[in-house]
């Protein structure tokens, strides 16, 4: 073959490529394009679904509004019927601590017997340590009375001067044959025995109390335990 044929072809396969290529080219801009104008389409679909959502929830507000308005009478109506409510639901200070102390005590059955009083608190230690003024005798005999009062002992808070001679102090009465008591040291859950020397002087006190509302009625900060 001689030098011009072999040029001419090598021309005419240049000419088969370029054209090859510029048919790909157009076809995938084609593509492209009709991506495009899907994706246009699309948006705007959900821009006319998400107006009519619009429209919707207007036509439901505007409904709400008119079927739910109230005339100034009305609510001048409304505003006397809750005030009445208020002055009609006012509690006293006492109804408030009542509600507050409602679930303080459970009230079992009453038990009685000293060695029982005794087997009923031994072993018992204070998770919290001692600390004078904050958690002290009257806050551990206002905390041990709850205890006694939930497992059907009757208690009763004693304060006055320390039966030891240590100034002033806090202790327990309980009921353990009736209307005879056992004092109870609280800080250290200890029955005083009779042959104790100081046994007497647990009767000679100042001040009883029956419940904690009455302890708090004397002292508010003396024997609120749980803070």
């Amino acid at each position: 073959m001689d030098r011009t044929k072999l040029g001419g072809l090598i021309l005419l396969c240049f000419v088969v490529v370029l054209g090859v290529s510029l048919v790909l080219s157009i076809f995938i801009s084609f593509q492209f394009c009709a991506n495009q104008q899907n994706q246009i389409l699309a948006l705007n679909k959900q821009k006319d679904d998400l107006q009519q959502q619009l429209q919707s929830l207007q036509r439901e507000y505007d409904n709400y509004e008119t079927t739910h308005s109230h005339s100034n009478n009305e609510f001048n109506s409304l505003d006397f019927s809750y005030d009445s409510y208020l002055t009609n639901h006012q509690y006293t200070d006492s109804a408030y601590e009542e509600m507050q102390f409602y679930f303080y005590y459970d009230k079992p059955e009453q038990k009685f017997g000293v060695y029982e009083l005794r087997d009923e608190i031994a072993g018992s230690t204070w998770k919290k340590p001692y600390q004078e003024g904050v958690f002290d005798c009257s806050e551990m005999s206002a905390d041990l009375e709850r205890y006694l009062e939930n497992k059907g002992w009757h208690t009763e808070i004693i304060v006055g001067n320390s039966p030891f001679g240590s100034g002033y102090h806090a202790w327990l009465l309980i009921e353990t044959t009736a209307g005879k008591y056992m004092p109870v040291e609280s800080t250290t859950f200890r029955v005083v025995w009779w042959e104790d020397l100081n046994f007497d002087n647990y009767f000679k006190y100042d001040r009883s109390f029956e419940t904690i509302q009455d302890a708090l009625a004397w002292s508010e900060t003396e024997f609120d335990w749980w803070k």
